[in-house]
C-alpha cells in the first residue's frame, strides 16, 4: 500500500499542475496579461524640468562706467536787465528767436533822452565857437603885445603902455584856456549822455537764442534790474553731475559720455567731460563735473531743461556677445541648453550695463541659457524650456 500510494502521487501531481496553470493559458491567459501591461501604461510619466532661457545675441556696443543723472543747461546763459527805467517802444525778437551778439533786441522810449542829448549837442557846438572866438582874440593879443615890445623898444611906446597890452594878453591866454575846458566839459557831458541813451536800447551779448521774454508787451513799464528776456547758447549743452566722492578717481578730463532721454526714446546721444571741479561738495560729499554736448550735431534735438540719464564710460566693447545678468551662475559659468539638455559652459564675462553683460569663449550667437529654473537641475537632464520675453 505505501508503494501504491506514492505512485498515486506521482501521476497526480502534473494533473494538478496543469489543472492550475490552464486559467492562464489560451483566452484567459491573454486577458490578464493584457491588464497588466494597461496598469503598467496608466502610471503617471515624471515631467521634464521645466526651465526659462534667453538667446545669446550681439549688440552693436556695450559701454561701463558711472551712471547718474543731470539736467541740460545752456552753454552760456545772460539774462537781460536795464540800467534805465522806460516804456518799451519796440520788442524785436520773441521767445524763441535766434540772435546774434550784438543785434538790437529791446528799444525803451527815449524822447527825453534824445531831446537832452540835442540840447547837449548844440552846447558842444556853441562851447566850440566860444573857443574858436578866444584863439582869435588871443592871437589878436599877441601882435598887439609882439607890436608894443618893438615900439617900447624903439622908443615910442612907454613902459605902461606896454604893461597894459602884456594884461590884455594874458586875460586873452585865459579866456581861451577856459573857453577850452568848456568845450571839453560840454563833450564830456554829451558822451556820457550818449552812454546813457544807449541803455535804452538792449543788446544781445552773446549769440544763442531767446529762452524767455517774461511775458512782457509793448508799452509795459521795466525798472532798473527788471529781467527783460533770457538768452542762451544752444549750439553746445552742458550736463552738470555730482559724483560721489569715492569715485572721484574714476573721473577723467575727456572721459566720454552717453546720455539718453526719456522724451527722445530710442536716441543715444554723445558728450565729453570738459570740466572736473578742484574741490569737493562738503555738504553732500560729491564732486561736479561738466559734460559739454554739440547740440548743432545732433540737429537741435536737445534742449535745455531736459532730463538726462548718463552713463560715464570707462570701458567699452564693440560688437560683443551679451546674455543677461542674471545667467551667470555663481561659479561664472552659465546653464546652456543643447539637444534639448542642461549643459554648463564656462565663459569669460566683460562690461556689464542695462542688465546685460558681455562674454567669451564657448557661447554662439543664437544658443540659448538658462535664466531661471535652473538651480536644481544637473547637467545633462533632459529639460523643457521657453524662451523669456525681451
Amino acid at each position: 500500500m505505501p508503494m501504491k500510494f506514492a505512485k498515486l502521487k506521482v501521476y497526480l501531481l502534473p494533473a494538478l499542475l496543469a489543472a492550475a496553470l490552464s486559467p492562464l493559458c489560451g483566452p484567459a491567459a491573454a486577458a490578464w496579461f493584457g491588464s497588466r501591461a494597461e496598469a503598467r501604461a496608466k502610471q503617471p510619466v515624471a515631467p521634464l524640468p521645466r526651465v526659462e532661457v534667453a538667446v545669446v545675441k550681439r549688440l552693436s556696443s556695450v559701454q561701463q562706467g558711472i551712471t547718474t543723472t543731470s539736467t541740460l543747461q545752456a552753454l552760456e546763459e545772460v539774462i537781460l536787465n536795464p540800467k534805465v527805467t522806460g516804456r518799451i517802444d519796440n520788442l524785436v525778437v520773441a521767445k524763441g528767436g535766434l540772435v546774434e551778439a550784438g543785434d538790437t533786441l529791446v528799444v525803451l522810449d527815449s524822447r527825453n533822452q534824445e531831446a537832452e542829448y540835442n540840447s547837449m549837442q548844440a552846447q558842444v557846438a556853441v562851447s566850440k565857437a566860444e573857443l574858436s572866438q578866444s584863439a582869435v582874440t588871443l592871437a589878436d593879443a599877441k601882435r598887439e603885445l609882439d607890436r608894443y615890445g618893438r615900439l617900447r623898444k624903439s622908443g615910442y611906446a612907454t613902459q605902461q603902455e606896454y604893461d597894459a597890452r602884456s594884461t590884455t594878453y594874458q586875460a586873452a591866454v585865459a579866456a581861451n584856456a577856459k573857453a577850452a575846458a568848456q568845450v571839453k566839459q560840454a563833450q564830456a557831458n554829451l558822451d556820457a549822455q550818449a552812454v546813457l541813451l544807449s541803455e535804452y536800447q538792449l543788446k544781445a551779448p552773446i549769440k544763442g537764442v531767446i529762452l524767455d521774454d517774461y511775458d512782457l508787451t509793448l508799452g509795459a513799464l521795466v525798472k532798473d534790474a527788471t529781467n527783460v528776456l533770457r538768452i542762451g547758447r544752444v549750439d553746445r549743452l552742458k550736463a552738470r553731475v555730482d559724483i560721489p566722492e569715492r569715485d572721484m578717481g574714476r573721473l577723467r578730463l575727456g572721459m566720454d559720455a552717453v546720455l539718453t532721454f526719456e522724451s527722445l526714446s530710442g536716441q543715444t546721444f554723445y558728450g565729453t567731460v570738459t570740466l572736473i571741479d578742484p574741490y569737493i561738495n562738503t555738504s553732500t560729499r560729491t564732486i561736479g563735473a561738466e559734460i559739454t554736448v554739440d547740440n548743432q550735431a545732433t540737429g537741435f534735438k536737445l534742449r535745455p531743461g531736459m532730463f538726462a540719464r548718463v552713463l560715464l564710460v570707462e570701458t567699452s566693447e564693440e560688437n560683443p556677445l551679451v546674455i543677461p545678468s542674471e545667467a551667470l551662475r555663481a561659479d561664472g559659468s552659465v546653464m546652456v541648453i543643447r539637444d534639448g539638455r542642461a549643459a554648463i559652459q564656462k565663459v569669460v564675462t566683460g562690461a556689464a550695463t542695462g542688465g546685460m553683460v558681455t562674454v567669451s569663449g564657448g557661447l554662439q550667437i543664437g544658443e540659448d541659457v538658462v535664466v531661471s529654473g535652473g538651480n536644481n537641475v544637473a547637467e545633462g537632464t533632459e529639460v523643457e524650456f521657453v524662451i523669456t520675453a525681451e
